[in-house]
This record gives structure tokens, C-alpha cells and sequence, in this order.
């Protein structure tokens, strides 16, 4: 087997990957959204309707679950006009466990 080596390309398309999997999942709140990691390892979500927010905020708990499997992620901060209006730390919760065996 032929080991080759990890590109910082390889690692974009990845995290790409990842966060599409992650707006897959909920696709009818994040579908307009811009969505990326920062250098802080948080999960950005710049919703550009208020209406959005408000979607986004009812999933909330299950989104930061599927946010920490997914990415890895353990802050998810929410963003409106530029303007960080939530933010909530995330972690490895025996409900996202359980949700991974299933």
C-alpha cells in the first residue's frame, strides 16, 4: 500500500466536505447560510434573514451535536449582519455518542 502525502488542498476539500455534509443534514435552516470554520476551530453560521436565525436557533441542540461529530467543532457562533448574536459551546455529550452507535 502506497502512503502518499496530505495536501493543505486535500485538507480544504475535506473540511468542505464535511461542512456540506453538515448543511446536508439540515438543509432547510442552513441552505442560504454562509457557513465555514475559523482559525478558533468554531463553527460560523452568518445567517442573512432574521427569519433564518430564528430556524437555526430551534435545531440548535441537535445541530451542535452533528456539529461536534461532523467537524469536530466545539463553539458554534451565530451571526446576523455581520454581528455575532449567539454563541454556545458544544461538547461530546453522551447524546451525541449515542447518536454516532446508531
Amino acid at each position: 500500500m502506497f502512503i502518499t502525502e496530505v495536501t493543505l488542498d486535500d485538507l480544504r476539500l475535506l473540511e468542505q466536505l464535511r461542512i456540506e455534509r453538515l448543511r446536508s443534514l439540515f438543509a432547510q435552516n442552513l441552505l442560504q447560510c454562509l457557513i465555514y470554520v475559523d482559525h478558533r476551530h468554531r463553527l460560523a453560521i452568518h445567517c442573512p434573514e432574521s427569519w433564518i436565525v430564528d430556524t437555526v436557533l430551534m435545531d440548535f441542540e441537535e445541530l451542535c451535536d452533528y456539529a461536534w461529530l461532523i467537524l469536530g467543532v466545539q463553539t458554534i457562533a451565530l451571526f446576523f449582519v455581520q454581528e455575532e448574536i449567539f454563541r454556545i459551546k458544544c461538547s461530546s455529550s453522551n447524546r451525541a455518542a449515542r447518536m454516532l452507535l446508531h
